[in-house]
């Protein structure tokens, strides 16, 4: 199974021919227009399943399936925790998602991601569970007391028995990853790595994949890479690696 998270920058529809490249099962993609929209602009993009919460018609929160898997909205699901986006994944492999699109430049108050996090609890709880996306956050920036800090939601997720593919494939530490996802202002010399997919211990046995873009190819069509993590569990016989 090949999970996607790519920041994409708006202008989905240009970058579909990237997407197809790519060829993920799952897809995150925050900064993703409508669905509709995107399909109105390029009738050639064809998936299983969509599910989209909305900040704007042509800037929101996507995730998209392809093949087998579909994508279904639980009860639990609260608009107000913009942007989360919880899924149940069902076909031949069942999980749940939280999709995330984290706001914590400006989080509004209530609605942090730990916020989001202590509310989605339960269902995190239910069965296994991925939880990626655009964190927009880093211990880089972590500072005493602050209620975003990013230390203190990698600790929830590990409590939860998740861990970050990335980081345990590459064994490099948080704010130390030697590939970033972001580009700030479009800066090659200026990376950070704040997009993550944190997924069960047990899924990284065998070793799971990860894949990060490099600025070289990348960076003219979104100011993040896209992070691709394909589980071994589910059919690759890989072993880790991650490139930039």
């Amino acid at each position: 199974m090949r999970i996607l998270v790519w920041n994409i920058n708006m202008a989905a529809h240009k970058k579909i021919a990237l997407l197809r490249q790519l060829a993920p099962d799952i897809a995150i993609l925050p900064e993703c227009a409508a669905p509709e929209v995107i399909v109105a602009k390029c009738p050639e993009f064809t998936f299983t399943d969509a599910q989209w919460v909305e900040r704007s018609r042509h800037k929101g929160l996507g995730v998209f399936s392809f093949g087998k898997l579909r994508l279904t909205r639980p009860r639990s699901f609260a608009p107000q925790f913009e942007v989360f986006l919880p899924l149940r994944v069902t076909g031949p492999i069942c999980f749940h998602l939280l999709a995330v699109w984290s706001l914590n430049f400006h989080p509004t108050a209530g609605l942090s991601m730990p916020d989001a996090l202590r509310f989605y609890r339960r269902f995190l709880l239910r069965r296994d569970v991925v939880v990626a996306g655009d964190f927009n956050n880093s211990v880089f920036w972590d500072r005493p007391g602050k209620r975003t800090n990013f230390a203190g939601i990698a600790n929830f997720l590990s409590k939860l028995g998740l861990t970050s593919a990335y980081h345990a494939v590459t064994g490099e530490p948080f704010a130390q990853e030697r590939h970033s996802t972001l580009w700030f202002l479009k800066r090659p010399h200026q990376g950070y790595h704040i997009d993550y997919c944190f997924v069960p211990r047990s899924w990284l046995a065998p070793p799971a994949t990860v894949w990060v873009g490099q600025h070289r190819e990348w960076l003219a069509h979104s100011d993040h890479a896209p992070l691709m993590v394909t589980l071994n569990d589910y059919g690759s016989s890989d072993t880790g690696s991650a490139g930039q």
